[in-house]
């Protein structure tokens, strides 16, 4: 084992003897620190059952703040300190149960890693005393690796993000924040419009990818189509489902508890509609956030590029290029 990056980058780490431990992948591990790689620095980071530290030194080694280590078995303490030797970064290792180790655990947590046994039950038990104790930071995780067993959370707290690997299963546990919807014609969905999406969801649980209907618009694919797509670019969201919207956005969303709306822009063209429509939108009770884009991509852009004859896979999700190109060439 090894670190992969950060200022510990390349350093060796002992491993575990015997099938009592069964330490993370580095594949699996990369993927965890790619989805928080923004997070990390600064912040306060949990091993829940340490075994040898790679996590957690992982997590040291990339700029978390505090780490605490915590095991209930000797051998893994020892394996721990081991490799802990030469690094000098802030951190506390405690010999404990799960549990004792939460509760001795003061204060809110960025991150709580937890790589318990695959045929434990006791994720239950963690995220309710974490919800008890208050212990997550806004936006923090429980970042749980487990084998893909089914469970279940309890009332605040829902799964962010899934990651799978094999027989392997890592869900990002956050707080629950409510529910938003992204509306547009989606004529068809872009890289653009995930780009949104994501920071939608650094805001809120869930969102709804609405495709509405503007009698003023003609459209290339149909309502069925463009809605089929977003389903596609959308498959490894567990907390985004795609809806169709005949009429006007705010009563959809007034009928399903949205009060919230996002809406995407490129430009200072594209900034003047979405004010007039938040404005719209503000007379009818449903706020509306404008976020900027980073990606010069648009539906319009992907359909000149269609009837060009060209490929569109730099603009639109991967998992709906084929479909889209598909629906076109039978038009």
């Amino acid at each position: 084992m090894r670190v992969i990056s950060g200022k510990y980058r390349g350093k060796r780490l002992n491993s575990p003897i015997g099938n009592d431990i069964r330490p993370t992948g580095d594949k699996v591990k990369e993927s965890i620190f790619n989805a928080i790689q923004f997070d990390i620095a600064g912040s306060r980071f949990l091993d829940l059952f340490a075994g040898s530290g790679s996590i957690g030194i992982e997590a040291m080694s990339r700029g978390a703040e505090f780490t605490l280590f915590s095991d209930s078995s000797k051998a893994s303490i020892e394996l721990l300190n081991t490799n802990l030797k030469g690094i000098s970064d802030d951190r506390k290792i405690v010999n404990r149960d799960y549990r004792d180790a939460l509760y001795c655990a003061d204060g809110k947590w960025d991150f709580i890693f937890v790589d318990p046994p695959y045929k434990s039950d006791y994720i239950g038990v963690i995220c309710e005393i974490v919800k008890e104790r208050d212990m997550l930071a806004d936006g923090g995780y429980i970042i749980y690796e487990h084998g893909g067993n089914a469970y279940g959370l309890p009332e605040g707290m829902r799964i962010a993000k899934r990651k799978k690997f094999g027989i392997v299963t890592v869900d990002f546990i956050g707080k629950s924040r409510g529910k938003t919807a992204l509306a547009g014609s989606y004529d068809p969905i872009t890289l653009g419009h995930l780009e949104v999406l994501d920071k939608a969801l650094e805001e809120y649980d869930e969102a709804v990818i609405l495709i509405a209907r503007n009698p003023d618009k003609e459209y290339l694919f149909t309502l069925e189509e463009r809605a089929e797509f977003a389903r596609l670019a959308v498959e490894d969201y567990l907390n985004v489902k795609v809806d169709i919207c005949e009429g006007f956005v705010y009563e959809y969303c007034k009928k399903n508890s949205i009060d919230t709306v996002y809406r995407g822009y490129r430009n200072e063209k594209d900034l003047a509609y979405e004010k007039d429509m938040a404005e719209f939108n503000e007379k009818h009770g449903l706020r509306t956030v404008i976020v900027k884009g980073e990606k010069e991509v648009s539906s319009t852009l992907i359909r000149e590029e269609l009837t060009a004859g060209k490929n569109i896979k730099n603009y639109a999700p991967a998992q709906c290029v084929r479909a889209i190109q598909k629906a076109f060439k039978e038009k």
